[in-house]
């Protein structure tokens, strides 16, 4: 169980770096040793935000299902290759994060707490936590509007369960993934049949007035 709150969590790497750029390595160094949950959680934050940080859905999304697979193989701490260890984690996305992330963050420690660790800690359960991980990563993967941020808002909670061994958290982001699946396929039906300027003409408006964001 984490002993400060999420935002403290991630404001605390982040003012680490000194504003200066790091690595994928180096954020795995430093947070790997907390297990998968951390750095699914900040990997999934930018995309997941209301006003989501353009360009990085795609090859954050490749990155978790990497880490959802070692997840599901039965993997206790993350791993990447030379190569992805090497690649450039821009420091002005992490401040972004956090700036911007205080909403989702606030709501998630207002609800995250120890509850049925047993079942968060089960690895036939985690496994399935881990599929679901890799589903939507593959989802928020594809460069089609809708198809990035409600999947990875489903992967910031699953991330934020496992960081709290909070079981009933992540029965809830396994509830939401279904609604997140549905919506990134009605985008990629769309994108398909109708081109992908007909999603933020037609699917964009009509998600938006099914969650009253209208």
């Amino acid at each position: 169980m984490s002993q400060h709150s999420l935002s403290q969590e991630l404001q605390s790497f982040r003012d680490s770096l000194g504003g200066e750029d790091s690595t994928m390595g180096a954020l795995v160094d430093t947070v790997g040793d907390r297990g998968f949950g951390l750095l699914l959680l900040i990997l999934a934050l930018p995309a997941a935000l209301p006003l989501p940080a353009p360009g990085y859905a795609t090859p954050f999304g490749i990155l978790m299902i990497g880490l959802g697979w070692q997840m599901l193989r039965g993997r206790q701490s993350p791993w990447f290759p030379d190569k992805v260890r090497q690649r450039r984690l821009s420091y002005s996305l992490l401040d972004f994060s956090v700036r911007n992330g205080r909403l989702p963050l606030r709501f998630v420690e207002l609800v995250v707490r120890p509850r049925l660790s047993a079942m968060a800690r089960n690895v036939t359960f985690l496994r399935i936590v881990a599929l679901t991980i890799i589903l939507m990563a593959c989802s928020m993967s594809l460069p089609i509007p809708l198809t990035n941020t409600a999947p990875s808002f489903v992967i910031f909670v699953l991330a934020a369960g496992i960081i709290e061994e909070d079981g009933l958290l992540l029965v809830a982001g396994m509830l939401l993934a279904p609604v997140a699946a549905a919506i990134a396929g009605l985008a990629l039906y769309t994108a398909i049949t109708m081109g992908p300027e007909a999603v933020e003409e037609t699917v964009k408006p009509m998600v938006k007035g099914w969650l009253g964001l209208t």
